[in-house]
């Protein structure tokens, strides 16, 4: 219909509120009576041409040249309707990417409670697996000698058979064949026989055709007459073969089957209450509605400030705090030359270990002074040792000489933990992620994964030359090469590009920083000589910082530090 049927004239407009189509004459008995619906009635040249000129406009919005007709449009129903739609996008999307950080924020403090009861558990079976597996082989090897102690028996007892029927046929028919079962026997399924016996004879009788079934049947015939027909002779010789092999570790096997140390278990149930109490003292989740006054909207870190701990050659460290802007030089009697790698903050407190001297540091930014200076004993640790910490009592240190040890920070003693396979030398950046200890290594495309658990060892082939990485401690390797920058996940083992920083390709020290749920740094400290730079995560992009720096930093470590 095109035509009103009480005016007889062409419907050009239409009331939203309605949604009535209606003619010239109409409209304006309409507004008469709907004098509120005056804001929601259009007509259709007015939605042409806002229809025409809606995204157009949304993109230049910020041009002068288009203020009047942005204007007519910023009255348009579809105008309106279509920004309205757009902030709630954008609204959504931020909500949403602030929900996500907010989940990823405490499955990873869930996790610290996972992994360390993983490690406690693992602590505990520790000695009672390596017990079973000693028992495992003393019964493979109590197996095989009662094979052959079982073996001699029946070829005594086939010699006499024969004798006794004159029968001297010993050719391979007198002994029947069958498939090999020996093979599909475990050690669980042997145990399991041996427990459902009641006697040595019943367990070879109910092993007859599979465990003790000698398929590999001695050539009696061929023997005998190496032997001269004697039979008495051939089992003197097997006898004599018997115990070269079994006799010299028969005293070991005794020793085996003595008594080992037994195991006394005592559980007390988990108080769930206490458990529960601790972990709500440990984190909070508070659900605003839109009427909380934002003055209340605060995040599990609200007590909590963010710094950055940059040190320099000058014996000393700035320290910027990212929640306020802050500012301050602190004189710090230490050598950081040579430990970019080998920093790690817990808490308020900082660890440096070697470098250009065989000495830790630990210092506090609460109190901004030293809280120890010790000597490194037990290990040697040398320049650009890479290290991490494990969140619970002990900081790993990777050397390039193909080895890691570990630094209890109770007892702030050093301990030997585990050799590496030659060929890694110098890590770049080391991170412990669920379970495992991942170090990149300098100028090599690879890093390896160690279990902690167990001790195996793999390698991560990646597609960049490392000169340098950080890490965010979940996951992802920041890594560093000429002119290139690169995100590893080490669970899905991909590789994404970022955008390369723009100075001295031997100036790059890279450091992560996380001021909020939202917002992720890597940081490039320089100093005066090749610049420092910021790179922001979210938006792809660097920037200068602290531009006017007057002190040397490469080679020197920084670290991100939240109390």
């Amino acid at each position: 219909m095109t035509n009103c049927t009480k005016h007889k004239k062409i419907l050009e407009c239409i009331c939203h509120q309605c949604n009535d189509l209606m003619c010239s004459l109409c409209i304006l008995e309409h507004w008469k009576q709907q004098s509120d619906h005056y804001s929601q009635c259009e007509h259709i040249d007015q939605i042409k041409h806002s229809l025409k000129n809606i995204l157009v406009n949304n993109v230049k919005e910020d041009n002068s040249s288009n203020n009047d007709i942005n204007d007519k449009n910023q009255d348009s129903i579809f105008s309106k309707t279509i920004t309205s739609i757009w902030e709630s996008l954008k609204s959504s999307t931020t909500r949403y990417r602030s929900l996500s950080a907010t989940e990823n924020e405490i499955s990873q403090h869930f996790e610290q409670l996972h992994q360390y009861l993983i490690k406690e558990e693992h602590k505990l079976k520790k000695s009672i697996i390596n017990d079973k597996d000693t028992i495992i082989n003393q019964i493979d090897k109590n197996i095989d000698h009662l094979k052959h102690l079982i073996n001699i028996i029946n070829i005594n007892n086939m010699f006499h058979n024969n004798n006794n029927d004159n029968n001297c046929d010993n050719n391979d028919d007198s002994m029947s064949i069958i498939e090999d079962k020996t093979s599909q026997y475990s050690s669980t399924t042997i145990m399991k026989s041996v427990l459902s016996s009641s006697s040595l004879a019943s367990f070879i009788k109910d092993n007859n055709q599979t465990l003790f079934n000698d398929h590999h049947a001695l050539n009696t015939d061929e023997l005998l007459k190496q032997n001269d027909n004697d039979s008495s002779t051939l089992l003197l010789d097997i006898i004599h073969k018997y115990n070269n092999k079994f006799n010299k570790t028969t005293n070991n096997n005794n020793n085996l089957t003595t008594p080992a140390c037994s195991y006394e278990l005592s559980i007390k149930p988990f108080d769930f209450n206490k458990l529960n109490s601790m972990i709500e003292q440990s984190i909070k989740l508070l659900k605003l509605d839109s009427s909380t006054p934002s003055s209340l909207i605060k995040d599990n870190n609200t007590n909590k400030s963010s710094y950055i701990f940059s040190t320099h050659l000058a014996k000393g460290a700035t320290l910027i705090n990212t929640t306020d802007k802050s500012v301050q030089e602190l004189n710090i009697d230490f050598n950081f030359n040579n430990t970019y790698q080998s920093i790690v903050s817990i808490g308020e407190y900082i660890y440096i270990f070697g470098g250009s001297s065989n000495k830790w540091l630990k210092f506090s930014v609460k109190s901004k002074s030293i809280a120890h200076i010790g000597d490194i004993e037990v290990i040697n640790c040398g320049l650009h040792t890479s290290v991490c910490y494990d969140g619970l009592d002990h900081i790993y240190l990777v050397d390039y000489t193909n080895r890691i040890d570990r630094f209890n920070i109770k007892t702030m003693k050093f301990e030997r933990y585990q050799l590496i396979p030659d060929g890694y030398k110098q890590q770049v950046s080391t991170m412990i992620y669920k379970g495992s200890l991942y170090s990149v290594s300098y100028t090599q495309k690879k890093l390896f994964q160690l279990d902690l658990a167990n001790g195996t060892i793999i390698d991560h082939q990646i597609n960049i030359v490392p000169y340098t990485a950080c890490h965010d401690n979940n996951g992802n390797f920041f890594i560093y090469s000429i002119n290139r920058l690169t995100k590893y996940n080490v669970e899905s083992r991909q590789s994404i590009n970022l955008e390369p920083i723009t100075t001295k390709s031997v100036g790059v020290f890279l450091m992560y920083h996380q001021e909020s749920s939202t917002s992720s740094f890597i940081y490039s400290f320089g100093g005066v000589d090749f610049g420092n730079y910021r790179y922001s995560i979210e938006s792809n992009n660097w920037e200068p910082f602290l531009q006017y720096d007057k002190l040397g930093r490469n080679w020197t470590p920084s670290v991100s530090v939240r109390f």
